[in-house]
């Protein structure tokens, strides 16, 4: 088999420390405001290597900033014990031959904040908002349905044996809830409720990787170096939809897309981070409408309830409103000479700049054109008997 799956004799279920505290202040006149505060650590955690394969080498090309780690270009060099060739003693193989151990990590947090004010009035009226900061680090984001993939799956710069602390891709880390209420009722079998949610918050996370594997490891999840300027990265010509662009329109095109993206402007000279990036800020705005006419039978209150929902509401009044951004392409680099690159040696990386829909890409986001960005309404009756 090319793949093994092992399990360290001392692997631990994991195991996590939780903590929270929390307290409700009235603050007089039905106004409550809310504090919850929770901090988890990992005490053990997955954590997946791969010992089959050889100890790498700094890049360390003269001039080049990027010194990532990088293994043997060819799999008879990469692995300690390579897969060898049916019916023969000698490692003539040349397939990966990955033996994944499960052992046990100990990094790993998750941390978040909650402010809630609240008020129930007395006419009917009610409502809340309710802020949340989250942050949450891991070694691994949980993703893979085997030790393989979940190896191969997280984000790094020195290959997936050298895991390192990053933001968890599941956490948003702002998060703003809101909602407004009025129920009235009137003429002894009637009642009139509206209410308005609010849900606000960032979308999600993501890294900026290459689209093909520069270090080697066997995997395609490597954080990009973002140059700080031009004389940091090289090009080779891009062939696409019939149109070559040069090097030095490669070079100018990227670094409009740098410059045009919140996170790569601000981390120019550095390695990207896992999970570094964030999806652009959402607002959407939810609205229901209740008709309620009930009677009492004996000591019970029976109802018909009519309804109508309207889901991301600004999207309807607005069409430019509440939709959801997608992610052009997240990794922007493709990696043209990888299997070329010696440690120590004098090659430098090159690389085209990767496309989005046929063209060279030029922006970060794009709307999510589906029904995941527009409105829809729901009716809906029901009986309510006590």
């Amino acid at each position: 088999p090319s793949t093994v799956s092992l399990l360290d004799p001392n692997f631990k279920n994991p195991q996590t420390w939780k903590t929270s505290l929390a307290a409700d202040f009235k603050l007089g006149n039905g106004w409550i405001f809310s504090m919850e505060g929770i901090f988890n650590k990992d005490v053990n955690t997955a954590f997946f290597t791969n010992p089959n394969l050889v100890a790498p080498q700094a890049l360390n090309v003269a001039g080049y900033p990027d010194n990532r780690m990088i293994y043997p270009a060819t799999n008879t060099t990469k692995f300690i014990n390579p897969l060898t060739t049916a019916g023969q003693a000698s490692p003539t193989g040349n397939q990966a031959f990955n033996a994944i151990v499960l052992g046990n990590g100990k990094q790993g947090y998750y941390a978040s904040l909650t402010l809630k004010l609240e008020k129930q009035f007395r006419n009917g009226f009610s409502g809340a908002v309710a802020y949340t900061k989250s942050q949450s680090a891991n070694l691994f984001d949980g993703s893979g349905d085997q030790p393989l993939s979940a190896w191969q799956g997280t984000a790094n710069v020195n290959g997936s044996n050298f895991a390192q602390l990053g933001y968890a891709g599941f956490v948003t880390p702002d998060r703003v809830i809101a909602y407004f209420s009025y129920r009235k009722e009137y003429f002894k079998h009637l009642a009139t409720t509206i209410s308005m949610v609010y849900e606000g918050g960032i979308q999600g996370r993501f890294s900026y990787t290459y689209s093909a594997d520069i270090n080697r490891d066997g995997t395609n999840f490597d954080l990009i170096y973002i140059p700080k300027d031009q004389t940091e990265i090289d090009f080779v010509p891009l062939t696409t939809n019939g149109v070559t662009y040069t090097a030095q329109q490669q070079k100018d095109l990227f670094f409009a897309y740098i410059d045009q993206d919140r996170y790569l402007r601000k981390h120019k000279g550095q390695y990207a981070e896992r999970n570094g990036a964030q999806i652009p800020w959402r607002n959407q705005l939810d609205a229901k409408f209740m008709q309620d006419l009930f009677v009492n039978l004996g000591k019970n209150r029976n109802s018909v309830q009519f309804t109508i929902d309207v889901f991301n509401l600004g999207n309807l009044l607005n069409p430019s409103w509440g939709k959801i951004k997608t992610i052009n392409a997240s990794s922007i680099l493709v990696p043209q000479n990888q299997a070329s690159l010696v440690a120590g040696g004098t090659v430098r990386p090159t690389f085209r700049l990767a496309t989005d829909r046929g063209n060279p890409i030029t922006t970060t986001f794009r709307d999510n054109v589906s029904t995941a960005s527009t409105y829809s309404i729901q009716f809906g009756i029901r009986y309510i008997f006590n």
